[in-house]
C-alpha cells in the first residue's frame, strides 16, 4: 500500500546534508530523520539533532573538504549541498570559494559515490536570477578544471564586484545556477542517471538575513538594514518573509523519489517573485 513516506523512499537510505546546524538545512535534516533516512550532516558548528554522523569543517578550503569527505560513507544516496554565507563587506572572495568553488569540489568530489539513479540537491538563491546576462564572467569561471584553477580565477577577476555589477553573492549564485544546468547531462551525472537540481529561495528567515540587513543598511543599524530588505522583497506584494521549513521541504523533494523524472531544475520558492521577473522581461 502506498502513503508518502514510501513515495519519497528515504527509508533506509544514505543522505549527506552541508549546513545542517542552522537554517533551512536544519529543517531538512529533522524532515529527512522524520522519513527514515541515515543522515550525514555536515557543518562549521555543531549539529545537535540525532543524525547517523555529524562532520565539523571548513568548507572553504581543499584541504578541509578533503577531511570532511574522507568521514564521509562511500555510498551516498542522495547529496544536499545547503551549506553558505551571506554578504559582507571585504568578503568577495570568501564567498566565491564558499557558496561556489567549494560547493562544485565537494559535489565532484563526491559524486563517484553517489548511487546510479541517485541526486545532488543545491540551495542557490533568488539572487542568482539572470545568470545567463552574465555569461561573460560566469563562463569563465565554470571552464576552470581544478579548485586552484577556480580560486586563481576569483583572485584575478575581484574587480567585477562593484557599482552597477554584481555584488559577490549574486555573483557566486549565478554560477552555481548556471553550474546546474550545465551538468544536467553532462556525461559523468547522465550517464549514471544522477539527478541535479536547486532550489532558489527569496528572503527567508535565517541567520543569514542578519548579514543580509547590514549589507544594505544605509546607516549601518539593523533597523535601517531590516526597512531596506522589506522594501526590497515585501513592500511591492505586502508580503512576509518565508520560514527555513518553507525551503525545506522543496529542497527534500527534489532529492527523493517522487522527482525521480526531474533534473537540470532551479526552483525559485519565492512566492512568485522570480515569475514576476520571468513576465516582466517577456514583456519589456
Amino acid at each position: 500500500m502506498l502513503n508518502i513516506e514510501s513515495l519519497l523512499g528515504f527509508k533506509g537510505k544514505t543522505v549527506v546534508i552541508t549546513g545542517a546546524a542552522s537554517g533551512m538545512a536544519k529543517s531538512a535534516t529533522e524532515l529527512l530523520l522524520s522519513l527514515g533516512a541515515d543522515v550525514y550532516a555536515v557543518d562549521m558548528n555543531e549539529v545537535e539533532l540525532p543524525v547517523k554522523k555529524s562532520i565539523r569543517g571548513n568548507l572553504a578550503e581543499k584541504t578541509k573538504i578533503d577531511e570532511v569527505v574522507a568521514q564521509l560513507p562511500e555510498k551516498i544516496d542522495i547529496l544536499y549541498m545547503c551549506h553558505g554565507v551571506g554578504l559582507r563587506p571585504n568578503w568577495e572572495k570568501f564567498i566565491q570559494m564558499v557558496n561556489f568553488v567549494g560547493q562544485r569540489y565537494m559535489a565532484e568530489k563526491l559524486l563517484p559515490r553517489i548511487v546510479d539513479g541517485g541526486a545532488v540537491v543545491f540551495i542557490s538563491s533568488s539572487g542568482g536570477y539572470g545568470w545567463q546576462a552574465n555569461m561573460a564572467n560566469v563562463g569563465g569561471i565554470l571552464k576552470t578544471q581544478s579548485f586552484e584553477e577556480a580560486e586563481a580565477w576569483v583572485d584575478s577577476h575581484l574587480d567585477i564586484f562593484g557599482a552597477g555589477k554584481p555584488d559577490p553573492y549574486q555573483f557566486s549564485k549565478q554560477c552555481l545556477n548556471a553550474y546546474v544546468k550545465s551538468m544536467t547531462r553532462d556525461e559523468k551525472y547522465i550517464s549514471r542517471k544522477i539527478r541535479i537540481n536547486a532550489i532558489a529561495p527569496s528572503f527567508t528567515n535565517t541567520p543569514l538575513i542578519k548579514d543580509f540587513n547590514k549589507a544594505v543598511s544605509k546607516d549601518g543599524t539593523d533597523k535601517s538594514g531590516e526597512n531596506e530588505m522589506y522594501n526590497l522583497f515585501l513592500k511591492s506584494w505586502n508580503g512576509r518573509a518565508g520560514e527555513p521549513e518553507e525551503m525545506a521541504y522543496p529542497l527534500v523533494i527534489f532529492g527523493s523519489d517522487i522527482c525521480s523524472y526531474m533534473s537540470g531544475q532551479i526552483i525559485g520558492i519565492d512566492f512568485g517573485m522570480t515569475g514576476e521577473l520571468d513576465w516582466k522581461a517577456a514583456n519589456a
